[in-house]
């Protein structure tokens, strides 16, 4: 154990270094751009005190990228020195050595000149990605101190006849604040994904090295390595949750400082253009991780516990939204139609009617046998738990696949008019980027699938297969047993069946549980293009420029109607099969860990269980991922309209702007069984 405490903090630190690489690399274009972005006139400071304010921040930025630098060097430098100079048998990082270790060795100086080398490459990395992270930070905060700046002068030096400037002035402070918020959602966009990694692998190596510190506290000169490393990974974290912290901090100031301003003698013009400001000010702006939920923003410290495309014309769109539409869910109704769960065409032939049933009773009656024997087996084994246990984990899971079979087959109607919903001609795509963003969907849809499936089949197949070598003298799956299984016949017959039932079982849970997940990315990807629809919203010049935004306003509403509809097919999909489902995983895990715990010396058992579990865990996590992030999207859809350029429309349309952000602030919501309760990360977090 101690071996493995030892290597985990490298292993993690090359995780997070792998993971900045990749994003640099593949966003080297978009990070340009975003310097560009930086250097942009509007972000430019106006006068003495915002070029003091321009200033503080600079050097500030200098200061942080200077003592964490020291901070870091030193630290490698006594990982990599001192180890050679106190102790010179040992190499400075626990990693596999493919040479000898013997000191003097060519293999011991290749080796030791190999992991100074990249542990420096990773250290240097390191600190110019975290510094270059709080810079861009730091340089949003300035932005927003400017603009409490200019939000306490208004008013301050106009009378009553500097109404129209006034006017002016207070518009451009709500177009400089779309921009930094703008610029905070591009800056997001590049870095929650390493940022993200990052604090993800630094909770795991400072819980992993806080216990390494309690057992190794008598090897002194590893307790001190680990110090230090723990020093440096705390300082690490700290900076990039404190100045991503004080963006959040910063903007909810910003109704305080506009109140700040000299309002009272504003014309009622002004002063209702300045409430809807400050509706919009109430939301600070956030740094957001991979769970985009408000309880996971990056905050002080506790943040630890374009493709080209050419324009189509509508049949072609259509033909288009069908295909990608497709992909979201072919493969898996595909089998459900195998399995006869799925709804016949109207047009079916009398044949086609009857082995749709037939394939459909044989399915069932395998779930329904090995569901009775799994019952039979524990009620006559009542007073063993250990026995009770072998059994509960795939009983279990045969009940939440019995709970999908009848649900897809109960209510079949439901689906396909679900499916049929999909392929609206109101719900298609209308630009190239529309486009791009239903492929997106559709491509993590689909890599969800694959890797859930494969995870599932390779537990399965540990479970199934494996057993027959390692002892081929007991069936994989313990349950009642109708016949004497000493004999070949009845041992293979029940193997077989065994067989039979759990892999078709096991297709039954990848299918249904990636078309939930897809469904559930289906919804997202709508949300996300009304999103696109509602920032394009662009200026009204003339009286038919208002006209315009009224029809765009009026049909965004209904879209928005539409995909409220379409969350709620899927949440009828979804709800009762997984809440059984969350039920089942949460006995599962439970048993399971006691039963690992009580065969801790069983390599194959410990295998077979730890792959059961992670699937267990998986089958969880996607579904609550997913819906967590439709909930998310949704509400940012009040951020995506006042995006727009609302400031010169017309009351009629500004009144309807308001009560549509009326209607985001209530985000959209996946339930369970009880409806005070819905499928979420914290959800997910919770079992």
């Amino acid at each position: 154990m101690s071996e493995v405490v030892k290597g985990f903090f490298v292993l993690a630190t090359c995780i997070a270094y792998t993971l900045k690489v990749f994003s640099l690399r593949m966003n080297n274009v978009a990070v340009l751009q975003l310097f560009n972005e930086l250097h942009d006139a509007d972000f430019r400071p106006n006068g003495s005190e915002e070029q003091t304010i321009f200033g503080a921040a600079s050097s500030l930025s200098r200061l942080i990228y200077k003592y964490y630098g020291i901070t870091s060097l030193t630290a490698l430098l006594l990982v990599l020195l001192v180890q050679f100079v106190i102790d010179s048998t040992q190499l400075p990082l626990a990693t596999y050595n493919p040479f000898s270790e013997d000191f003097g060795t060519f293999g011991y100086y290749f080796m030791y000149w190999y992991q100074s080398v990249a542990l420096s490459l990773t250290c240097f990395l390191n600190i110019s990605y975290d510094s270059l992270c709080c810079s861009m930070f730091i340089f949003v905060k300035c932005q927003l101190d400017i603009l409490a700046l200019r939000l306490q002068r208004l008013g301050h030096n106009c009378d009553e006849t500097d109404e129209m400037q006034l006017q002016l002035q207070l518009k451009h402070c709500i177009e400089y604040y779309m921009r930094i918020v703008q610029l905070s959602a591009d800056i997001d966009t590049l870095v929650y994904k390493p940022i993200s990694a990052q604090i993800f692998c630094s909770i795991l190596v400072l819980t992993a090295n806080f216990y390494a510190m309690s057992l190794l506290s008598d090897e002194n000169l590893v307790f001190l390595k680990f110090f230090i490393y723990q020093s440096c990974m705390l300082m690490q974290v700290f900076i990039l949750c404190y100045f991503a912290g004080e963006i959040a901090q910063r903007s909810s100031e910003l109704p305080h400082e506009l109140y700040r301003s000299n309002w009272v003698s504003w014309r009622r013009c002004n002063r209702r253009l300045m409430l809807m400001f400050m509706q919009r000010l109430d939301t600070p702006i956030r740094i957001r991780t991979l769970n985009a939920s408000h309880a996971f923003d990056l905050a002080l410290f506790s943040s630890l516990v374009t493709v080209k495309m050419q324009v189509v014309m509508a049949k072609t769109n259509q033909e288009e939204h069908d295909k990608i539409t497709e992909s979201f869910y072919k493969y898996q109704v595909l089998y459900f139609k195998i399995l006869a769960l799925w709804q016949l065409h109207p047009n079916a032939t009398r044949l086609q009617r009857w082995l749709h049933q037939l394939r459909f009773g044989i399915f069932f009656g395998l779930v329904a046998t090995m569901l009775l024997f799994f019952a039979i087996r524990v009620v006559a084994n009542i007073d063993q738990i250990r026995v009770i246990i072998e059994v509960f984990f795939m009983f279990a899971t045969e009940v939440s696949c019995m709970g999908k079979l009848l649900n897809i087959r109960l209510r079949q109607q439901e689906h396909e008019y679900l499916r049929n919903e999909m392929h609206s001609s109101d719900l298609r795509f209308r630009c190239p980027r529309e486009l791009r963003a239903f492929e997106d969907g559709a491509k993590m849809a689909i890599n969800v699938r694959n890797y859930y499936g494969l995870m599932s089949l390779l537990a399965a197949s540990l479970i199934m297969l494996t057993q027959l070598f390692s002892d081929s003298s007991s069936l994989p799956l313990s349950m009642y047993e109708p016949c004497n299984v000493t004999t070949s016949s009845c041992f293979y017959g029940l193997y077989v069946y065994q067989l039979l039932t759990e892999f078709p079982t096991c297709w039954l849970n990848i299918a249904y549980d990636s078309m939930s997940q897809a469904l559930l990315n289906f919804v997202r990807a709508h949300l996300v293009v009304l999103s696109m629809r509602l920032e394009s919203l662009g200026a009204a010049q003339t009286p038919q420029d208002d006209d315009r935004i009224a029809l765009e306003l009026r049909d965004c509403c209904i879209y928005y109607a539409r995909i409220v509809r379409l969350k709620d097919l899927v949440n009828g999909f979804i709800r009762i099969p997984f809440s059984v489902q969350l039920i089942c995983s949460i006995l599962v895990l439970v048993s399971n860990f006691y039963a690992m715990s009580t065969n801790a010396g069983e390599t194959y058992y410990i295998i077979m269980m730890a792959s059961y579990q992670f699937v267990m865990l998986m089958q969880i996590f996607i579904i609550c991922y997913a819906a967590n992030e439709v909930t998310y999207q949704s509400s940012l859809l009040g951020h995506a309209l006042y995006k727009s350029e609302w400031i010169t429309w017309n009351k009629t349309n500004r009144k309807m702007v308001l009560l549509m952000m009326l209607r985001f602030d209530s985000p959209l919501h996946v339930h369970t069984i009880d409806y005070n309760k819905s499928f979420s990360l914290p959800t997910f977090a919770a079992v």
